[in-house]
Order: C-alpha cells, then structure tokens, then sequence
C-alpha cells in the first residue's frame, strides 16, 4: 500500500531524512529518532535520500542521540529516472557519480570536506538481484556485478572531486532472500543457498 499524503494523495517523496520530514523525527516535533534510541536501538537505516534535499539537520539529531545512520542511494537512479543506469546496460558510474556528488552537498559532508560523523554505512544498491537485469534475464550476475562495481566506481569518484577527508562510512550492498528461476545451481534455494549446511 502506499503511503499516503495529507490529503490522501500518494506520497511523491520517500526521504524521510531530508528537512521535510522534521516533524517526524527531530525533538520540536513527534521524535521518532528519540523513541527509537529510548527503544535500545543504536542505528537507523534508511532507503530514499533525494539529493535536492537537505539531510544534515537529520544527520545532525541522530548524532545528538547517539545513533549511528546507514543511508542507501535508492532505485531512482538505477532503475526509475529517465537517464537511469537500466539505459546504459547498468554502467552507473556516471549517474551514480553525480547522484552520489549531489548527496554529498546535502548534508552527508561537513564544512572541513569530512563525513557527517553519524554516517556510518552507505547502501550502494538495495537488491540490486531483483533489479539489475536487462529484458528477461532476471538475476544476471555479469548485469548487477557492473551495477555495483560501476555505481562503486561513481561514488570513489564523487569522493575525490569533493576532496573528502578523515574517516570514511562503510559501503556495501544489501541482497534479498529472493528465489533466482534462471540460475543454473540452487535455482530453488533463497539467496543462493545450498541445502548442504545449514545454521544450527
């Protein structure tokens, strides 16, 4: 179901770190980031992060509350936006490249050229097996290797035109548990997952 805006009207923009959203999550309104500190949680991951928008205040209540964040670049460049990577084979590195360059001038970098001190993971792709593929050929691992390794590629790039400085967040990508039809070994078996061993 989607979510819904004031007047019922689907909501255009999911990047609840931006300012947009304060009334949600900072202290002068409903302080969802304090709840969940006062719930014992130490991180939030996030999913949407539109570049046009201003993360800092956000960045800035998580830290005030002890919270490190984990942010993901979402689909819109990858597979939504007009010029998305899906038109170029999943050769990303220049609209992940300028994406990730705009985020960095959103708030993800301080005045000094250094990462907000709350950032602790960067998300390169959400998924990017169920997503990465051209035509038919779902879970195409040459497909989404470039996808990952070129939108990589884009974000060590943006990092060294910005001049960044100190220390670094982690990136990494996150894979569903998603059954792959089209692979030729453990095609039946969520996330690759051969039947041999198996977690106690």
């Amino acid at each position: 179901v989607p979510i819904r805006g004031y007047g019922l009207e689907p909501l255009l923009n999911d990047d609840f770190a931006s300012s947009n959203f304060s009334a949600l999550w900072s202290s002068s309104g409903r302080g969802d980031l304090a709840v969940i500190r006062a719930m014992g949680a130490n991180a939030v991951r996030l999913y949407g992060d539109d570049p046009a928008l201003n993360h800092g205040p956000f960045l800035d209540e998580a830290s005030s509350l002890g919270l490190r964040v984990l942010v993901g670049i979402s689909d819109y460049p990858y597979i939504q936006m007009a010029d998305s990577c899906k038109h170029t084979l999943f050769d990303c590195y220049d609209v992940i490249k300028r994406q990730y360059s705009q985020l960095l001038q959103s708030g993800f970098l301080l005045e000094n050229r250094s990462y907000h001190p709350a950032l602790q993971t960067v998300v390169l792709a959400n998924e990017p097996d169920l997503k990465f593929f051209v035509g038919a050929a779902a879970m195409d691992q040459i497909v989404f290797s470039r996808g990952l390794l070129s939108a990589l590629d884009g974000v060590l790039s943006a990092e060294r035109e910005h001049g960044v400085v100190g220390p670094l967040p982690n990136l990494t990508a996150t894979f569903s548990f998603g059954i792959c039809s089209t692979c030729t070994e453990f095609a039946n078996k969520a996330a690759g997952r051969s039947g041999g061993h198996q977690p106690p």
